[in-house]
Order: C-alpha cells, then sequence, then structure tokens
C-alpha cells in the first residue's frame, strides 16, 4: 500500500493526489501564500490586513465569460469596499497578459447596465470602478494547487480557443477577518458566476458574526432571521429588541433582521404565510 504521508508534493501532483491531499474545508485557516499580482508582490495573509476576503479564479486571460466576470467585479468595487472586503483574482496566465487584458475588462464593464436589484441600489455608477483589484499570475500553479483550483476533469478541458493548455476552474473563496474559510463555490469553465450572490453570502456571513443567527433559504437583506437555539426562548424579546417573534416550531424561531430600521417590508411579505 502506498505511503502518502511519505511522499513529496511534487510526487503527490504527478501521481494525481492533489486535490483529495491539499483541499481545503470551511473552517480551515486559508493557507498563505506569495504571489506577483498585477499591484506587485504579496504576501497573502498580511495583504489581507484583517479584512474579509473573496479570492476567486478564472480559467484564462482573453476568454469571454471571465471578461465579463472581472467586469462585474470591478463595477462592484465600491459594494466590497463598504462590507470591508477585499477581492482578489487568479489565474495562470502572466503579468504581462493580466496587464494588456485590464483595458478590455475597464471596457466591458462600461457597457454593463443594471439588471438586478443590487444594481439598482448602487450609488458609485459615476465613480471610478476601473479594475482597482490585483491579479495573481499563478504560471506554475502553486496557489492554484493550494486551494484546489484546478481539476483535470473539469469540462469543458479546453480553453475558448481550442487549445489544450491546462487552466484553473472558477474557485471562490471567502475568508473572514481571522483568516478562516467561511465559503467554498466552485463553478465550471463554462458557466459565469452570480456575484450578487456572493455579496448575499458575504452580508449574511457578517451579520450572523456579529448577531449569532442565521438566514433562511433565499434570505435578502432586510428579510428575518432565524434566531440560534441556544438562546432560551424567555430571552429572545431583550436579545434582539423586539416584540415580535414568529414560531414555526421550538427549533425554528425567526425575529425581524436586527438593525435593519425594523426589517423591511419586502422581507416580510417574503415570510408572510410561512408561520402558524
Amino acid at each position: 500500500m502506498l505511503n502518502i504521508r511519505n511522499i513529496s508534493i511534487t510526487c503527490l501532483l504527478s501521481l494525481g493526489f492533489v486535490t483529495s491531499i491539499l483541499a481545503n474545508q470551511i473552517g480551515d485557516i486559508a493557507p498563505n501564500f506569495t504571489a506577483m499580482t498585477t499591484k506587485g508582490k504579496i504576501d497573502f495573509h498580511n495583504w489581507s490586513d484583517k479584512k474579509w476576503v473573496v479570492l476567486f479564479s478564472h480559467p484564462s486571460d482573453f476568454t469571454p465569460v471571465c471578461t465579463t466576470e472581472l467586469a462585474e467585479v470591478a463595477k462592484l468595487q465600491p459594494e466590497f469596499k463598504k462590507r470591508n472586503v477585499k477581492v482578489i483574482a487568479l489565474s495562470v496566465d502572466s503579468l504581462e497578459d493580466h496587464n494588456e487584458w485590464i483595458p478590455d475588462i475597464n471596457r466591458y464593464k462600461d457597457k454593463i447596465k443594471e439588471k438586478s436589484a443590487l444594481d439598482k441600489i448602487i450609488t458609485n455608477f459615476g465613480k471610478n470602478t476601473d479594475v482597482d483589484f490585483p491579479l495573481i499570475s499563478d504560471e506554475k500553479f502553486e496557489v492554484a494547487t493550494l486551494y484546489g483550483m484546478y481539476h483535470p476533469k473539469a469540462k469543458p478541458n479546453q480553453g475558448s480557443f481550442g487549445d489544450l493548455n491546462k487552466a484553473t476552474i472558477r474557485s471562490v473563496f471567502i475568508i473572514d477577518p481571522s483568516k478562516t474559510i467561511q465559503t467554498i463555490l466552485i463553478y465550471p469553465k463554462n458557466i459565469g458566476r452570480n456575484f450578487n450572490e456572493i455579496i448575499r453570502i458575504v452580508d449574511a456571513l457578517q451579520l450572523s458574526a456579529k448577531h449569532n443567527i442565521s438566514t433562511p433559504a433565499n434570505w435578502q437583506m432586510g428579510d428575518p432571521v432565524i434566531v440560534s437555539n441556544d438562546i432560551p426562548p424567555e430571552d429572545i424579546h431583550e436579545e434582539f429588541d423586539t416584540e415580535e417573534v414568529k414560531i414555526f416550531e421550538d427549533y425554528l424561531k425567526m425575529v425581524d433582521q436586527p438593525g435593519f430600521f425594523g426589517s423591511s417590508k419586502e422581507g416580510k411579505s417574503r415570510s408572510k404565510g410561512n408561520f402558524k
């Protein structure tokens, strides 16, 4: 039997054990690394600077889906900043390619029109939202391997231009200020991500960390939230400064979102009828 404990990382790479051995999980400390980026060389843990981080990989520069994704992130930079979130992208392309590609991303970003509820509340369209976050150059797959961002069986396995070069899949890691991984998302190469959903997840994580609550299915900002079962029922009113506690079962109780001006009419209408 193969004793994997005594095999080097290089050997593991060649034997195809990389994904199972090096996979990160929610609750793990995000692995540190040093890398060259479009903003210079960084030490990831130092760069994160006790902020929330969204680290995401894209398959390749100068490709259609990736261009639309990074343009969306560029447009949403003010929203991430409001939430004390730093964003950083990665692919296995060179710094030269990254820097040459960025103007294309900015031009496409300027053509994006409002098409979601989040777009309508963004007040920063008049400000400069050109790409101002770092793009990691990971030509040797070192960071991609460390985070399990590459998988040879991910389809389609060819680049958009028909080349057979290796490429990263669309991984997302949401990391809290203590450098703990809180969320992992993985998309196939041919499907663009929903970055409004990533912001929604950040909102839910931050709200949960602050108020010891959970969020129900399809939760949006302003909706009722789920009370932790660690809180005795008789303490809920005082804990959340509310007169109303919606009870479905003794294990499922909701209150208006703390600090959201009594919660929103839309949120209350979405939850209406779910409780006896």
